[in-house]
């Protein structure tokens, strides 16, 4: 079953417009979130920024079902407690004609399927990066939005693909990191985490976010900055971020080494950590 502009309905039986926006043109948004035993960590944080985004496309939102009980019905109607959940917002049914005036109401599509995560030696393995001929865009606004054009990281993802690794780097027009693929990227040196921050033409993610409070927390020196490629193979330990994923170590860039090639110390107490949150989250949402 999926929601589709409030209404649950088999999947089989959601029908969206060949006339839709998001279809047409990429004109829309999307946030990807993650369910731990009928728990959405940080849902009103996804949207919260759904909700920014939306304002900034001129996505109206008011004529919307509730979308947090719409997401707990979705998942209650397919039996899931662990789920990843896709919300999916376009812009709606227009004129075939690049114009997003002549959209009248957005298209709402929510939908959940189990989730069931990384096994327990891919972390200890860690992900192997690939500098990506993709470059992401300060200047462009939808380098901040969750956008459903995402040709992009789509281009850079399939690089890694085809090199055999896991994630794809891309860096901005000016040469510094931008972000992952599907992912925020952090590095460690000593006692410093360093992040590439809003300017550097990045999504802010919501794991993103919550990282670097666990960190500042546990007195790490915690910087959003400019990153130079070339850090990755000086720091100590890497690590890339997202909703699906939460804490990933990336232990091997363009085929060298980050660090000693295994996931490091830090690494390993901000992963305790983050679920230690999540965890808390649970406990506190049941009661």
């Amino acid at each position: 079953m999926v929601c589709l502009n409030g209404s649950l309905v088999p999947l089989s039986e959601a029908h969206l417009s060949p006339m839709d926006h998001g279809f047409l043109y990429g004109y829309g948004l999307f946030e990807t979130m993650r369910a731990y035993s009928g728990h959405v960590f940080r849902l009103e944080a996804h949207l919260a920024r759904l909700r920014r985004a939306a304002a900034f496309l001129g996505l109206g939102m008011d004529h919307l079902p509730d979308l947090s009980r719409a997401i707990h019905e979705t998942m209650e109607a397919n039996h899931l407690g662990n789920a990843r959940i896709r919300l999916t917002l376009s812009g709606g049914r227009g004129e075939p004609v690049p114009d997003m005036t002549a959209c009248r109401e957005p298209t709402l599509l929510i939908t959940a399927r189990d989730y069931v995560p990384h096994a327990d030696a891919v972390y200890r393995q860690g992900f192997r990066a690939v500098l990506s001929t993709i470059r992401r865009n300060t200047r462009s606004p939808l380098s901040g939005l969750k956008s459903l054009s995402c040709l992009d990281n789509l281009l850079a993802r399939r690089e890694a693909r085809l090199a055999g690794d896991d994630e794809a780097i891309m860096l901005n027009e000016q040469g510094f990191v931008g972000e992952g693929s599907t992912s925020n990227v952090f590095l460690v040196s000593g006692n410093t985490l360093r992040t590439p921050g809003e300017d550097s033409g990045i999504l802010p993610g919501i794991t993103r976010g919550a990282v670097l409070e666990l960190a500042r927390s546990a007195g790490l020196d915690a910087a959003e900055c400019r990153i130079d490629p070339g850090e990755f193979i000086s720091a100590d330990e890497a690590f890339c971020t997202n909703s699906l994923i939460e804490i990933m170590p990336i232990t091997s860039f363009g085929g060298q080494a980050v660090g000693r090639g295994v996931p490091g110390k830090v690494t390993a107490r901000l992963t305790a950590a983050y679920r230690e949150m999540v965890a808390a989250a649970g406990r506190t949402a049941s009661h």
